[in-house]
């Protein structure tokens, strides 16, 4: 320490390495350890004038009090304002007393629920909602709501298109097919939801009812609606299959009676067509469902065509499938009651199977009455009589035709409804269909239910004429799956005012690692004072993690900032690539 003090007289020789001061100069050199006393320091006070202008103790330890400086040995006041005073490295860490100041601040804001905690030239943005950045400015921000961070991830929409037959799929990544061994057995398809997907468009094609040499089966209805799914929720799927044609040749033989279609059908001489729908998973296999609620959309398929006896002259089309009641056979009209011009059975609603006319001669001639996902049976066989139809199936199915007459004909049976209605389903409609022709015409992937007329030019039709079944149903499964892929993404805060033109500024990052990024590279933090128009890099350094050793962990930086055009609008812009982070919140600083 220079002393510019007079040093009192009377100093002792002996104090005094070598020579006396001849020359009246007083030097380190000059003196032992102690040998100046506070009783010789002239006026007993020293104060910043008795300092040189320069004081540095970087190399020096100070221990205050002790017994070497007492404060009686100094000035009242000891002023250094106009002294320059260097301090040992690391003897007081501003980065380290800001980043506890931020992230105390950044605690705080999180208990109270704050979302822009204001410091004294700074500011914490704890991601509460999205009103401390500017999204105008931003690009490719996400920011997840539910767990307030923002993530360098985007929407990637990928559209899937699922169709079900029988016993195929068109999409084996989502979709698994049922099986179909023979008519009236078989098992439902699978369709599971794919991750980012959550609704799907259900759109369903009945099938159509058996054929006979003059009634033709009724057509499939069609079905729709919106589904509210979740990835990975499974469907089953099923597709109806058409109903069996009419026996050809000898008809004396009960165990010719056909079978209904897969989905339910009613059988008969012409079986009714089989349901298509998707259900609850896992559903029951095939045929034994029971119930309602198990169903999300059913499109209900035609009956079966009725049989008149030689000399072919009258046509007993079957009830056609669809809308919420199906249609009575042999008329276009939806209603559950049989059709009294023929007999036919009636079409199933939403409550009920279709009825049936009570044939006089007893149980022997009459039909069984549609029930839930089932066409009724044609009546029984009675002698020869065995060409009686069966109800098209449904939500609840149509109901089987009568014999109306001993070795006479079989009237033909109703069609089965459509349905829509489960909580969980938006935007529902149906449509039935039109005589021999399927519903849901209009849309293009694909029309079932439908049958042709079996007749010759001349409008004959005979016994050794071949007869098809009745045309299948269908199902689409429809929709998009959203996921988040990283992306080049920029968050850049709101201005905030500074209260003098800064020079330099901190920011801290409280940053969650997700695939390792590498700081200052995946991660780019810089600041401004101009209001966005310029900015500075901040060289970011791991500082740890805010709590133990994973999670959020800080990241702070220091920008220089005194060469950007002068300006008090502060900003700080973050520059994220390559790895996904989540970004839980952000503080800046400047002076």
């Amino acid at each position: 320490m220079a002393i510019n003090k007079l040093i009192k007289s009377g100093i002792k020789d002996a104090n005094i390495e070598g020579d006396p001061l001849k020359d009246g100069v007083a030097t380190t050199a000059k003196f032992v350890g102690d040998s100046v006393e506070s009783s010789e320091i002239n006026n007993g006070t020293v104060t910043a004038d008795d300092l040189a202008s320069t004081l540095n103790i970087s190399s020096k330890t100070v221990t205050l009090p002790n017994t070497s400086v007492t404060a009686g040995k100094l000035s009242n006041t000891l002023d250094l304002s106009s002294k320059t005073v260097t301090l040992p490295t690391g003897a007081v860490s501003f980065d380290r007393e800001y980043n506890n100041i931020a992230l105390l601040g950044f605690k705080m804001a999180v208990t109270e629920s704050l979302t822009v905690f204001n410091l004294v030239d700074g500011i914490v943005d704890e991601f509460h909602d999205e009103s401390g950045t500017d999204e105008a400015e931003g690009s490719n921000d996400t920011y997840c709501a539910s767990s307030d961070f923002y993530q360098n991830e985007v929407p990637s929409p990928a559209p899937f298109l699922a169709g079900f037959t029988t016993t195929a799929v068109t999409e084996a990544d989502t979709s698994t097919a049922g099986t179909n061994p023979q008519i009236g057995e078989g098992t439902f398809g699978t369709f599971t939801v794919p991750t980012g997907a959550t609704s799907v468009d259900l759109k369903v094609w009945g099938s159509a009812g058996g054929s006979t040499y003059l009634g033709d089966g009724g057509g499939g209805g069609y079905a729709e609606g919106t589904l509210a799914v979740t990835a990975g929720q499974a469907l089953a799927v099923v597709v109806g299959e058409g109903g069996s044609r009419a026996t050809c040749g000898v008809i004396d033989t009960p165990n010719l009676r056909e079978r209904g279609g897969l989905g339910g059908g009613g059988p008969g001489s012409s079986g009714g067509g089989g349901l298509s729908g998707v259900f609850v998973a896992p559903a029951t296999t095939e045929p034994a469902l029971s119930s309602a609620p198990q169903a999300y959309v059913i499109a209900g398929s035609g009956g079966g065509g009725g049989w008149k006896s030689p000399p072919f002259q009258e046509s007993n089309p079957g009830g056609a499938g669809g809308g919420l009641i199906g249609d009575a056979g042999s008329t276009q009209s939806e209603q559950v009651n049989y059709s009294p011009q023929a007999g036919g059975g009636g079409g199933g609603d939403q409550e009920q199977g279709g009825g049936v006319y009570a044939n006089p001669n007893g149980p022997a001639y009459t039909g069984v009455v549609g029930a839930l996902f089932t066409g009724g049976a044609g009546a029984p066989p009675s002698g020869d009589a065995t060409y009686t139809p069966g109800g098209g199936s449904g939500y609840y199915g149509g109901g089987g035709g009568p014999l109306l007459q001993p070795s006479s004909f079989g009237s033909s049976a109703g069609g089965g409804s459509s349905y829509y209605g489960h909580p969980q389903i938006t935007s529902g409609s149906t449509e039935e269909g039109a005589g021999t022709e399927g519903g849901g015409v209009s849309i293009p992937q694909y029309v079932a239910g439908t049958n042709d007329a079996h007749v010759d030019e001349a409008g004959n039709s005979y016994p050794d004429m071949p007869v098809p079944h009745g045309n299948d149903g269908y199902v689409l499964i429809s929709g998009t799956a959203t996921t988040l892929v990283t992306s080049s993404t920029t968050i850049v805060s709101n201005a905030f005012a500074a209260g003098s033109v800064p020079t330099s500024s901190r920011i801290v990052v409280f940053e969650e690692n997700v695939e390792t990024p590498t700081i200052n590279t995946d991660v780019i933090a810089s600041i401004s004072r101009d209001g966005g128009s310029t900015f500075t890099n901040a060289t970011l350094s791991d500082s740890g993690y805010v709590t133990g050793s994973s999670g959020q962990r800080i990241l702070t930086g220091q920008a220089t900032i005194s060469g950007q055009p002068s300006g008090q609008s502060m900003r700080w812009k973050l520059a994220l690539a390559n790895k996904k982070v989540k970004i839980h919140g952000v503080s800046l600083a400047w002076a």
